[in-house]
């Protein structure tokens, strides 16, 4: 019994380290919405008094049925007991379940022809049940006529025995045409017609509700494999250690072998960012890593296992619909489940927790790494918690803000109620439904009077919500909530990810967990002004990598010209060369990446596979070298495009345009988002966008093609619109400290040494541009074929060109300049002379690109 007890606490313990589950709040569907009632309700008519009646005079039938059934009275009372039973037999007992059940249905219908067609189901289902019962039960009835039947059906069913005499009606007929197994078969499938058409069950509905417990019992079983498997990790785990201590305890053996070794004293840090055993809660992300830690000491001390861990209950916002709010309690009434289950955002606390705990007073584990182990993934325990934020005054906050809104809306003559209330982290939205004949845009033009009235700090509207015929006010809230990198990695959405490139993004403005996956975008710009995010958002993407791949699956090239957000990383076995700081040396590494894309594409055409998975599950069968994802990341791109724009620009557009199949991915961050910065061919080839607060509304198009952008709160507050997404969706941002991704990158830098490889270190400084040269009026090579190529950029870029234009660009003579043109011309890149205007260029930079490449690949 001992044993059982502890094998439960255990698994509970362990369960609970890495099953915390963020509570997500079900959407309710628009049908629900639209049960609201408007501020004028319809007067009853005729026939809904009738239904009234008719629904009422029926649950009472099914009231007095129930009652005589049951009692067995004495003179006229007992005379209609048996009556019911004789006509009945057991099947009186579904007589009052129908009768109610029909008066349910006509008290919702509006149709006099639907609820004459309920009661009339309703009906036939009573005689088809009592046949049901006759012909499982009973069996054929006895006499030699209708009449004998059906008065031995009477006598039999006052005995509490058989259909009772209404069974005769259909069971007699088919037994007669059909015999008893006939009748049988015959009768089930009429009793399915019957309660499928009462109840109004599509099919799908019918066989969702059965499968329904199936699906319950697969879970429980799912969930007892998982306790097991979390059961053996844990007890190996545990002996692993046992045995570890008791040897390191007596000898205190150093590890030597062609590698160097190298000892790791660390001391458990504070904020609960300790060196702890590996999370069992993501089997997923580690089934094949040796996890297995040396810890030579005695004093770490194991926690009791009568011990249990705490529950704590789940947090976050919820997404709460309901009934218009024309009234104070129907204000309290959404406010309530808006606000209720607030504390989502706290973690159960997990045995790692623990551990962490046990060891705050022991002396410093000393971390040695053996050659022979496997990289282990770091875990969440090394990451920050989120602080759990006091809602008490959540409630009156959502009330007070709900009636000032009606009132502000009313003083601007607009009639509207609100249907639903919906808080986020930051920001709440209050979902607005206006009354027939209110135009829309009279409330999009009422942001800044609403900022005004309510004292926000900045009010956007969405107008209207995708799927809800309601207008969205998108207000900020006074009592914010935190959302931390620990709290996304650690929910079911970021561990039930497939994809090695998914991220975190954050919570969206009902609190429900938000994770992109760079692999589907399959590039990105990230725009914001200084303040907004934008840097915290580039480290959340790429920590996000670091949790869930190791180096030989994923690689990073980081480009960071302002040589402070990116140099923490180096040094990590994920690197392909250092992180990049001087501007020509990023274009080296962009132009490598184009190579390098190139090579991959060859590789594909030679192996005869189209993409990157393709080729991985060639080479995994033919034992050969798999193909890592490349992800490559700039900060401050507006600072590069200014260094180095045209080589820069060149090799992001091609990259962007070819590079998704051969597993290569681009992120862009940039303060300014310009169009001398975003492009136009860079912003078509890049689809998924975040933006976070940018200075003007024309930022806010160039970035996302909407405004809406600068009303932003800024620190991580942001508008998330990624490839496939009709509008952008508003997403509060995680946060993640320097001091959590310098212990990440500690813990990552002891896995293995890093180790670059020469030769793409070499192929970079040769793919370095040469400086730009003052006098260009000279040709490099042979002939002019570097002038035509030049010529040919600025043709494309201006989109038409002229002998003066390139005499400006080129700094060359006007017989040079007429020359190159008429070559141009012979080339089919520009179109014919037309006097004194500029030809017309026919090519687009697209195949220009195309174009250079082949050639390329041809030299």
């Amino acid at each position: 019994m001992l044993r059982q007890n502890e094998r439960k606490i255990k698994v509970a313990a362990a369960k609970k380290s890495g099953g915390s589950k963020t509570g997500r709040t079900k959407k309710t569907t628009d049908a629900k919405n639209t049960k609201a009632q408007t501020e004028n309700p319809k007067p009853q008519t005729a026939n809904d008094q009738v239904h009234q009646f008719w629904s009422i005079i029926l649950f009472a039938l099914g009231i007095l049925v129930f009652l005589l059934t049951i009692i067995d009275g004495s003179s006229g009372w007992n005379a209609i007991h048996h009556v019911l039973r004789g006509l009945f037999g057991i099947s009186i007992f579904m007589v009052p379940v129908i009768l109610i059940y029909t008066a349910i249905l006509i008290a919702k219908e509006h149709s006099q022809r639907t609820v004459w067609g309920r009661a009339m189901w309703g009906i036939g289902l009573i005689i088809l049940s009592s046949s049901v019962v006759q012909l499982m039960f009973a069996g054929e009835p006895q006499g030699d006529t209708f009449i004998e039947k059906c008065k031995y059906l009477y006598e039999l069913g006052t005995l509490f025995e058989g259909g009772g005499m209404l069974s005769a009606i259909i069971a007699w007929p088919l037994m007669k045409f059909f015999g008893v197994i006939g009748a049988r078969i015959i009768v089930c499938i009429l009793l399915f017609i019957f309660i499928m058409l009462l109840s109004n069950l599509t099919l799908f509905e019918f066989f969702e509700l059965i499968a329904k417990p199936f699906k319950k019992m697969k879970s429980t079983f799912e969930s007892i494999r998982e306790e097991n498997q979390i059961l053996e990790s844990y007890e190996e785990w545990e002996y692993d250690e046992e045995q570890e201590a008791i040897q390191l305890a007596n000898s205190n053996p150093q590890i030597s072998g062609a590698v160097q070794d190298y000892d790791i004293n660390m001391a458990a840090p504070e904020d609960d960012m300790v060196i702890a055993p590996p999370d069992f809660g993501t089997p997923e992300w580690s089934n094949d890593i040796d996890t297995a830690i040396d810890v030579p000491i005695d004093g770490v001390i194991l926690p009791s296992r009568e011990e249990k861990t705490s529950t704590a209950e789940p947090q976050g916002q919820t997404v709460s619909e309901g009934a218009p709010l024309t009234a104070d309690d129907s204000i309290d009434a959404i406010v309530s489940k808006a606000v209720s289950g607030s504390d989502k955002n706290v973690m159960p606390e997990s045995f790692a927790e623990k551990v962490a705990r046990a060891e705050e007073n022991a002396p410093k584990a000393q971390i040695q790494q053996n050659k022979t182990k496997k990289y282990v993934l770091p875990s969440p325990q090394f990451l920050n918690k989120s602080e759990k934020k006091a809602d008490d005054s959540a409630a009156a906050e959502l009330k007070q803000k709900a009636d000032m809104l009606i009132e502000t809306l009313k003083s601007f003559g607009v009639s509207a109620s609100i249907i639903g209330i919906q808080r986020g982290p930051r920001v709440t939205r209050y979902e607005v439904k206006p009354a027939a004949g209110v135009k829309v845009s009279k409330i999009t033009n009422l942001s800044d009077d609403i900022a005004l009235n309510l004292a926000a700090a900045g009010v956007r509207i969405e107008a209207p919500i995708p799927g809800k015929a309601a207008v969205g006010i998108e207000i900020p809230n006074t009592n914010e909530d935190a959302v931390s990198i620990r709290e996304i990695i650690e929910s079911k959405e970021f561990k039930s990810a497939k994809s090695r490139l998914a991220f975190s993004v954050g919570k969206d403005i009902a609190g429900n967990v938000i994770i992109g996956d760079i692999a589907k975008m399959p590039h990105m710009i990230i725009a914001g002004t200084t303040g907004s995010g934008k840097s915290v958002c580039t480290n959340s993407i790429i920590m996000s990598i670091l949790f869930r791949a190791t180096p030989d699956e994923v690689k990073l090239i980081l480009i960071d010209p302002k040589m402070v957000e990116f140099t923490t990383y180096n040094g990590i076995p994920h690197l392909l060369i250092p992180v990049v700081t001087d501007p020509r040396q990023a274009a080296g590494a962009l132009n490598w990446s184009v190579q390098e894309m190139l090579r991959r594409y060859k590789l594909f055409s030679d192996n005869s596979v189209k993409d990157i998975s393709s080729y991985n599950e060639m080479a995994d069968a033919k034992k050969i070298e798999r193909l890592p994802q490349i992800v490559i990341a700039i900060d401050e791109f507006a600072d590069l495009m200014m260094a180095a724009s045209k080589e820069v620009e060149d090799a992001v557009c091609r990259l962007a345009q070819m590079a998704r199949a051969a597993g290569m991915h681009l992120i862009i961050a940039t303060q300014r988002p310009t169009t001398d910065v975003i492009t136009g061919l860079i912003k078509a080839n890049i689809p998924s966008r975040i933006a976070l607060t940018v200075q003007s509304q024309v930022d806010s198009r160039t970035i996302l093609d909407t405004q809406g952008a600068e009303k932003l709160l800024g620190y991580g507050d942001m508008l998330y619109y990624p490839n496939g997404m009709q509008k952008p969706l508003r997403v509060q941002g995680c946060f993640c400290s320097t001091k959590e991704v310098e212990t990440i990158v500690d813990f990552i830098k002891q896995q293995a040494e890093t180790q670059y490889n020469d030769d793409i270190l070499t192929a970079v400084e040769n793919s370095i541009p040469a400086e730009k040269s003052s006098d260009i009026s000279e040709p490099i090579g042979s002939g002019d074929d570097i002038l035509i190529e030049k010529a040919i950029d600025i043709a494309v870029d201006m989109g038409q060109v002229s002998t003066s234009a390139l005499q400006r660009k080129l700094k060359l003579g006007f017989a040079r300049a007429a020359r190159i043109v008429d070559e141009l011309e012979e080339m089919g890149v520009v179109g014919p002379s037309e006097g004194a205007k500029p030809r017309k260029v026919l090519m687009s930079k697209q195949q220009w690109a195309e174009r250079r490449a082949r050639k390329s690949m041809e030299g």
